[in-house]
């Protein structure tokens, strides 16, 4: 099952960045160089990460490849509020650290049947240019650091790829001024280690209520092994411009890779009490198929063996990453066979 980007996503940013960038910066040899050099910058050179080789370039790339490429992720979280009808009808929106608008874009791709008010600040007044010109609906842009921007009451309030530039005692001021401003908060990061690793320490520190991707209250497990980090990654198809980027590059040719935090002030959850995520993809060996799936029991390394196999576990079976599976009766402690028991699997793969 794949996510895809709309081909008009992706048309609506290249019509917006060209007066801006101009053509030369949209070649795809240089569009290409930007994107790599962009990509050392968020990785292995994060020292540079605010000092790109050529600004121009590195808007062109943030417009014309990154905001494509990344715009589908709230996809995955918006699915999840939907599920549980937990968005109005008529959506107060706050994108913070908006740039070339990504999360905005992305959002009225999910919410087409939505009322949108739209509000994007970000420091670089021509990412916010890019994005007023590529939205299509009316939006309110606003030239502010994000770390001191006063953020307006909203519905939802969203932090694309935002947290992992600022130091941590920012981040938790930022993520709480936000949860002030709206009863609902959507963070995307990076799924790097680091990022996702600092991602899960923001949850911890703030004792918020988790709506997802987490089905547990408690610790993040992942952060008992350092090692360990929780994203997701899902099948993506990008639009053709953006596929050959990524094709040339290397980068982003074929999955969405993050990792997400939707915080509530209410009690509504993506899963019941009990209920498994699942935080891996599915291995399957000769007699088994296991999983590492993540509840209040803790993230442990689930099993069906074949000779178990039967109509009431399917949903095991075919269960993927970011599925939520209700195991009945509940696993005891420490128990990882699924055995015959019962699992009901809910997806928000499309």
């Amino acid at each position: 099952m794949t996510w895809v980007v709309p081909t008009s996503l992706e048309d609506a940013l290249y019509a917006a960045a060209r007066p801006i960038v101009g053509d030369a910066a949209l070649g795809e040899a240089a569009l290409a160089r930007a994107v790599v050099d962009r990509s050392k910058r968020y990785t292995s050179e994060r020292e540079r990460l605010s000092t790109p080789t050529d600004r121009l370039g590195d808007l062109a790339a943030r417009a014309c490849f990154f905001s494509i490429a990344d715009a589908m992720k709230i996809a995955v979280p918006i699915a999840e509020l939907l599920r549980r009808d937990a968005l109005p009808a008529r959506i107060r929106v706050v994108d913070v650290g908006a740039g070339c608008g990504a999360m905005t874009l992305g959002l009225i791709a999910s919410l087409p049947d939505r009322e949108l008010d739209l509000v994007a600040i970000d420091r670089d007044a021509d990412a916010l240019r890019i994005l007023r010109a590529a939205v299509t609906l009316p939006v309110v842009t606003r030239i502010a650091d994000v770390v001191n921007a006063p953020i307006p009451d909203a519905d939802l309030v969203v932090l694309g790829t935002v947290l992992n530039e600022l130091e941590e005692a920012a981040r938790l001021v930022l993520v709480r001024r936000a949860l002030a401003a709206a009863p609902t908060v959507i963070i995307i990061e990076p799924a790097l280690r680091d990022t996702s690793r600092a991602l899960h320490a923001v949850r911890d520190a703030l004792g918020a209520h988790i709506f997802a991707p987490c089905t547990r209250q408690g610790p993040c497990p992942a952060l008992l092994d350092p090692d360990d980090w929780c994203h997701e990654d899902r099948a993506l198809t990008l639009p053709p411009r953006t596929r050959v980027i990524a094709t040339r590059t290397g980068l982003r040719d074929s999955g969405m890779r993050f990792s997400y935090l939707v915080l509530r002030r209410d009690q509504a959850s993506i899963g019941e009490a009990g209920a498994w995520r699942v935080v891996s993809a599915p291995h399957v060996e000769k007699g088994k198929r296991e999983l590492y799936g993540c509840s209040d029991a803790g993230r442990v390394r689930l099993r069906l063996l074949k000779r178990h196999r039967a109509p009431a576990n399917r949903g095991f079976e075919s269960a993927e990453r970011g599925d939520v599976l209700l195991v009945e009766p509940a696993l005891e402690d420490g128990a990882a066979d699924v055995g015959d028991r019962t699992v009901k699997r809910r997806t928000v793969n499309p």
